[in-house]
């Protein structure tokens, strides 16, 4: 599968303080803007994609997975994607358990999985398709 995909919990825009060459006196103050993200897997237990005719699916690493979370630079983004739950496989606490990032009326549960659809608009369907102008 071409790509990545993760769920942006929060923006952040941060002050930060540059030193060069660590010295104090050429500091500047930067706007650093980053994405605090969770990382979902492809489940590759699942066929999906063209061929077979069917959406690719999702899932989440378990929540202690010391690289499920991390910061990730708005500029390695390529475009959004819109997840459709996978109802019929109903939703479970034990991928990612209590969490501030559940909703309080989801009761600390997520989706067991989601399917990344890729007929949103023509631009995203060509990223997925290829053969496009800028689609490799």
């Amino acid at each position: 599968h071409p790509y990545w995909y993760t769920q942006v919990i929060r923006i952040l825009h941060l002050d930060v303080w540059y030193y060069s060459n660590k010295n104090t006196s050429t500091s500047k103050e930067l706007r650093m803007d980053v994405l605090y993200i969770c990382w979902f897997v492809c489940d590759v237990t699942f066929k999906g994609g063209w061929s077979a005719k069917c959406l690719h699916r999702l899932g989440f690493f378990t929540g202690n997975d010391p690289g499920c979370f991390r910061f990730l630079d708005p500029d390695n983004v390529i475009c959004e994607v819109h997840l459709i739950p996978t109802f019929a496989r109903e939703r479970t606490d034990h991928y990612m358990g209590p969490s501030f990032v559940c909703c309080k009326e989801d009761c600390d549960t997520d989706w067991r999985s989601d399917y990344c659809t890729r007929f949103v608009d023509r631009d995203m369907f060509m990223h997925f398709c290829g053969g496009g102008v800028s689609h490799k």
